[in-house]
């Protein structure tokens, strides 16, 4: 029986396989843009690495794509053979049984069984990873930190990679509330592991919820030369340095990082359109003229219509439509997220049944100036809105929507903050309503 350098059993039929499946690990605790390719390294010694097959399956649905599910199906179907064939360890088949979970489209399930893995395994990080990115996506704070707590007295200084799981506990711990303890244990993983990206946004977290906004600028600057080998997280590091600036009313220096740092290539990936259209939101939203730049990001989400992977990415990309007027296109989405939340099965079903929707529904109605609908649907839904997914920074867009609408049904006059107040743009009214008609 072969281990890894964590002494978690591996079963392989050749050693040379090992290097490269660490090397895939810790570029993925890094958020490194090469975790891939370790894995095709991996694969290359033995094409049957169970742990590489499930591994990359998770990859595949951690990127929120509707299209890359057959290949997380994939991946476990080769899982599933190797193990067929070989044989495993009890926390192989665990991640053969958590990705089917998920590929059923059951993330909780998925979640749980993971945490059950490192009941008995918790120097698996890869696990550990696994399961803060997973409950990160279901917005289970609570879930991350319980994880990371409850395996954090078995690592110490060293166990490679320690400085990785402090920096998942940092997270945790701010997403709950602890800004101290957050900010101590994020800036003690640095010291540990100064490649730990994660454990560094903790502590810009830490600084935006403190309001302490010209620390987190500098923080984010001091700490720059971690992003050059990242994968698209480092837009999302650029993000916060514009919430940041934002925050202190440089909404020119804003534009500027949108357009170098956040749009500069324009990608479709869901996490960057979120970072994107959250930002536009809230400059238009305080009056800032975006010019065009909402058509380049309709465009993109027009495209993504019937992907059901992730209803946070869903109520993004209808972020986008309704904030380039196109009501059309809008509504094709409202009406394929309603059928998926009446006839569908699995965790995101049930979130577009209970929250989706109606967001969705909100989203529409506050665009398009109908606020006794927009209203209708608001007043309940701020408490759930964490289920969404996402930091507490992420759902705000979403927060602020509600406020506005709940805002709304207290005053007669229309909100002064409606975008763009193109009126003469707004959809037909006969459209609106057999949109809405469709909510549950």
């Amino acid at each position: 029986m072969y281990h890894d350098r964590r002494g978690i059993a591996l079963t392989t039929r050749n050693a040379a396989s090992l290097p490269h499946l660490d090397a895939a690990v810790t570029s993925f605790l890094s958020h490194r843009r090469d975790t891939p390719a370790h894995l095709e390294a991996a694969f290359a010694e033995d094409p049957d690495l169970a742990v590489a097959h499930a591994f990359s399956g998770f990859l595949a649905l951690l990127l929120g794509r509707a299209e890359l599910f057959p290949e997380a199906r994939l991946a476990l179907q080769r899982t599933q053979a190797s193990l067929a064939r070989r044989g495993g360890t009890a926390r192989e088949r665990g991640l053969a049984d958590a990705l089917a979970c998920w590929c059923e489209g059951e993330m909780e399930l998925a979640a749980d069984r993971l945490d059950e893995m490192l009941a008995t395994n918790p120097l698996d990080a890869l696990t550990a990873k696994l399961v803060q990115s997973l409950r990160f996506m279901l917005g289970d704070a609570d879930g991350m930190r319980r994880s990371v707590e409850t395996i954090l007295p078995a690592w110490s200084e060293t166990v490679p990679g320690y400085g990785f799981v402090l920096g998942c506990h940092a997270f945790a711990l701010e997403e709950t509330g602890e800004l101290a303890a957050g900010e101590h244990a994020g800036r003690l993983g640095l010291e540990y592991e100064n490649r730990d990206v994660w454990g560094c946004h903790a502590v810009a977290h830490v600084h935006e919820a403190r309001g302490a906004l010209g620390a987190g600028i500098a923080w984010i600057a001091a700490h720059a030369d971690r992003w050059n080998s990242v994968n698209n997280f480092a837009r999302h590091m650029d993000w916060h340095r514009a919430l940041l600036h934002f925050a202190r009313s440089e909404t020119e220096r804003v534009v500027e990082i949108y357009d170098r740092q956040i749009r500069d290539v324009r990608t479709d990936d869901y996490r960057d359109i979120t970072n994107a259209a959250s930002l536009l939101y809230r400059l238009e939203a305080t009056g800032i003229d975006v010019g065009r730049r909402w058509a380049e990001l309709a465009d993109l989400a027009e495209r993504r219509l019937n992907d059901r992977a992730l209803v946070f990415a869903q109520l993004h990309y209808m972020l986008c439509l309704v904030g380039d007027r196109r009501w059309d296109a809008a509504y094709r989405l409202f009406g394929a997220m309603d059928i998926e939340a009446r006839v569908g099965q699995g965790t995101q079903a049930r979130l577009l049944a209970d929250l989706g929707v109606p967001l969705a529904k909100t989203l529409l109605a506050s665009f398009g100036a109908d606020r006794k609908a927009a209203t209708s649907a608001a007043v309940t839904l701020r408490s759930d809105v964490s289920r969404l997914g996402g930091s507490h920074a992420q759902r705000q867009t979403f927060e602020r929507i509600l406020r506005v609408a709940e805002e709304q049904q207290r005053q007669s006059s229309p909100h002064p903050a409606t975008l763009r107040g193109d009126a003469h743009r707004s959809p037909p009214r006969r459209t609106q309503l057999a949109a809405l008609a469709l909510a549950r």
